[in-house]
């Protein structure tokens, strides 16, 4: 039954659909409507939405076109719902490389294969040392490069090592690393330039190196010379990203003093090796969520306060499109009253079923309100890994809007994963959550609530 109403919807000339089911019902959310949305933004076609390609900036005019077809306007002059962001990448000539002489063979490790250097200077020369215990051995490392040779990974170490004058930490990678290994390894030398937004900061001049467990048992077993790490640059990558955003203003002679902002990341990670990463849950099934939102949104009565529905661009390189949002929106920051931002909303968790968490909950009174009216959202059962600062919503939360992000399963096994795909996302999940939020999010844009940060908890 839902392919056909799909198949109804598309010959109809697009995705629009009621907003209710009958004079006067509260509005539903068009399950077509979200399985056509996912299926067109996680298909093979737009080969995982990778930042600044082609592919991505398909996906952009997609969304805008769906936004349009909601009724809902272009955010910004001239009729542009999209916002272009120029960006700067640093890049490799070819692939670091780290020499370590020794008294028999010498090391010879390379980026991808043995080791991932991070932000790694074009060429480094120093004595390399091995160092068990980081607080016994710190005196001795300073201007040097140090094979810190633990049983695992350990930041408190390395912070010692660093401060104690280390130039480079080479230390064991971590489980986590070892899993997303080829993503860490296909980073750029450094930050990417934002043009037209704040300056990304200067580096440490801190090198870290993390390596697999066999080339720590290399290093293990020489008696260590001179280091040399080499990684060569080649021109600037330059690329163009875009956010989406469109705009219902408000009734309100205020309306654009309170606006909400409705948001969520349609970039993925691309294609690696002829492997499609489609990026469903991450984060299709949250622009889906926004669009289903414009839809309901524009087809009904214009609500009391101004609704932004943003849509951004290279969210997986850093953020990216909402840093320059927030440095150029369409309306000044302060006159958000709040951003929710929708992330992987497409596995349900184990840990809490049947909702979704709101990161930085106890941070203001917005996810509670929300919540007491209806909304199947619950506070962020993994604070340690502190998801609150690790979505776009950070970048206005640092301005002062009290901006959230909704998530299901943050730490699902799909997660930067090929399987992250249509077969693995929960569909009848997402209505019901999504559904969930209509009328809490209605009654939000039509109350006189004054979103606020809890005393002490601004970013």
């Amino acid at each position: 039954m839902r392919a056909v109403l799909i198949l109804l919807t598309m010959l109809a000339g697009g995705l629009a659909a009621p907003a209710s089911t009958a004079l006067g019902a509260a509005p539903v959310v068009c399950a077509a409507c979200v399985q056509a949305n996912m299926q067109r933004l996680a298909g093979d076609k737009l080969r995982g939405r990778k930042c600044g390609t082609a592919d991505e900036n398909a996906a952009a005019k997609l969304v805008s076109a769906e936004l349009k077809h909601s009724g809902v306007r272009a955010a910004f002059p001239h009729g542009d719902y999209l916002q272009p962001v120029k960006l700067l990448t640093p890049a490799y000539a070819a692939a670091p490389v780290l020499e370590i002489a020794g008294a028999a063979q010498p090391i010879a490790w390379t980026q991808g294969r043995d080791m991932v250097a991070l932000a790694p200077p074009p060429s480094l020369e120093a004595p390399a040392v091995r160092v068990t215990d980081a607080h016994a051995e710190a005196a001795g490392v300073a201007g040097k490069v140090v094979i810190y040779d633990t049983p695992q990974y350990d930041p408190q170490g390395v912070a010692v090592l660093f401060r104690a004058g280390a130039l480079v930490v080479v230390a064991p990678a971590s489980e986590r690393l070892l899993k997303g290994w080829d993503q860490a390894a296909a980073r750029p030398p450094g930050p990417t330039v934002v043009l037209g937004a704040e300056p990304p900061p200067i580096p440490s001049g801190e090198v870290q190196v993390f390596v697999k467990p066999e080339a720590m048992a290399q290093a293990r077993s020489l008696t260590l010379g001179q280091a040399r790490l080499a990684a060569p640059r080649a021109p600037d990558l330059a690329r163009t990203t875009y956010n989406v955003v469109g705009v219902i203003h408000g009734r309100d002679r205020d309306a654009d003093r309170h606006a909400v902002l409705l948001s969520a990341h349609y970039d993925h990670l691309g294609e690696r090796g002829g492997v499609i990463f489609h990026g469903a849950d991450d984060d299709a099934s949250g622009t889906a969520a926004v669009l289903e939102f414009a839809r309901i949104l524009g087809g009904g009565p214009r609500p009391r306060r101004t609704v932004y529905f943003g849509l951004f661009g290279c969210e997986e390189e850093g953020e990216l499109g909402s840093e320059y949002f927030e440095a150029h929106p369409p309306e000044p920051i302060v006159d958000f009253a709040a951003n929710l931002e929708f992330e992987m909303i497409g596995v349900d968790d184990p840990k809490k079923p049947g909702a979704l968490m709101l990161t930085g909950w106890e941070r203001s009174n917005l996810g509670p309100t929300l919540a007491a009216h209806g909304a199947l959202i619950e506070p962020d059962p993994y604070p340690a890994e502190h998801f609150f600062q690790r979505s776009d919503n950070y970048q206005l939360a640092r301005k002062g809007v009290v901006a959230h992000t909704l998530s299901a399963w943050p730490l699902t096994p799909t997660y930067h994963d090929p399987s992250d795909d249509l077969a693995h996302v929960d569909l009848a999940f997402m209505d019901k959550v999504i559904g969930s939020l209509v009328g809490p999010v209605q009654w939000l844009l039509n109350s006189d609530f004054q979103p606020a940060w809890n005393p002490g908890k601004q970013p």
